[in-house]
C-alpha cells in the first residue's frame, strides 16, 4: 500500500514558540490513529476468535489426526522436547513466561520501531497481520483443535503436561471468558506473528544484530510453544504459512495501488497538458 510518509518531526524556524512546538509533535495524530484503528481491529479479531461455537469432539479430532501425521512423517517430538524442558523448574518456568508475557510486548516495540522507520512500513505489517487474522478466524471455526496440553483430559495420554494452566507456576495466562477460546490451536499466530515481526525487522534494517534479535526471538517462540505444551510443529508450520501468504497478499495489494496512483497522477497531467 502506498501511504504517505509522516516524518517524526519537520523543520521549524520560530524555535522556543507554541508553533515550533506543534511544528515538532505533528506527527502524534497520525500516530494515535494508526494505533487505535490497529488496537481496534485485534479487539474485534479475539471477540470474533472466543465467538466460535466450542466443538470439542471434533477439536480433539483434528489434534489426533495432527499427530497422526507427525507419527507418520517422525517428527512427533513434542512429548520429548517438553519432558527435557520441564526437567528443570526454572526452565519450565522461562517457557512459561515467553508464551504468556512475551507475544505482544514483542509484536508492540517492533510495531513502534517500523512506524518510526517509516508509517508506510507500519501501514503494510499491519495490513499483513489483518490479512493473516482472516485466515486464522476461518480456521478456528472450520477447524477447531485442542491444544497438546488438553488432549490427555478426553483419554489421549501422550505425555503431555499442561505447564501454563496445570499449577505448579507463577505464570498467570488468564483469559476473558468473552476472547477465550480453548480450541483455537491451528494456525500458531504465538509463532507465525512473531515470524511475521522477525521478517519485519529483517526487511528495515541491514544491523546483523537486530536481525539475529529478530531470528532468535522466532525460535525461542517456537520452543516455548512446545515446551508448554500449546502447540505442534504443524499448527507453527501453518502459522508461518499463512503469514507469508498474507504477506503475499498484501505486496500485491501495495503494488496495485501504487499503479493505481501512478496512473492517475499521469492521467491528471495529461489532461493538464
Amino acid at each position: 500500500m502506498t501511504v504517505r510518509s509522516i516524518p517524526m518531526a519537520r523543520p521549524c524556524r520560530e524555535h522556543g514558540t507554541p508553533l515550533h512546538l506543534r511544528c515538532h509533535f505533528a506527527w502524534l495524530p497520525t500516530f494515535g490513529r494508526d494505533w487505535a484503528i490497529l488496537l481496534a481491529v485485534i479487539g474485534v479479531y479475539f471477540l470474533v476468535r472466543g465467538s466460535a461455537p466450542t466443538r470439542i469432539e471434533e477439536a480433539v479430532w483434528v489434534t489426533i489426526r495432527i499427530i497422526d501425521f507427525e507419527k507418520a512423517a517422525r517428527i512427533f517430538w513434542e512429548p520429548d522436547i517438553q519432558a527435557l524442558s520441564i526437567r528443570w523448574h526454572a526452565v519450565q518456568e522461562v517457557a512459561n513466561f515467553v508464551y504468556a508475557y512475551l507475544h505482544f510486548p514483542v509484536l508492540a516495540v517492533v510495531g513502534l520501531w517500523v512506524w518510526g522507520r517509516g508509517r508506510e512500513r507500519f501501514v503494510f505489517l499491519r495490513n499483513v497481520m489483518f490479512i493473516s487474522m482472516v485466515f486464522g478466524l476461518v480456521f478456528y471455526y472450520a477447524f477447531p483443535a485442542a491444544p497438546p496440553r488438553l488432549i490427555g483430559a478426553y483419554g489421549y495420554e501422550m505425555g503431555f503436561t499442561d505447564t501454563v494452566f496445570g499449577g505448579n507456576t507463577s505464570v498467570s495466562y488468564a483469559q476473558p471468558a468473552l476472547i477465550l477460546n480453548e480450541y483455537a490451536a491451528i494456525p500458531s499466530f504465538h509463532f507465525g506473528w512473531i515470524a511475521m515481526a522477525a521478517a519485519a525487522i529483517w526487511v528495515n534494517t541491514r544491523s546483523r544484530v537486530l536481525r539475529g534479535i529478530g531470528l532468535g526471538l522466532t525460535l525461542l517462540m517456537g520452543w516455548a510453544i512446545v515446551a508448554s505444551a500449546n502447540h505442534f510443529f504443524l499448527d507453527m508450520a501453518l502459522g508461518g504459512a499463512i503469514v507469508w501468504l498474507s504477506w503475499k497478499i498484501a505486496r500485491r495489494i501495495e503494488a496495485r495501488q501504487a499503479a493505481r496512483a501512478s496512473s492517475g497522477g499521469e492521467d491528471s497531467l495529461a489532461a493538464a497538458a
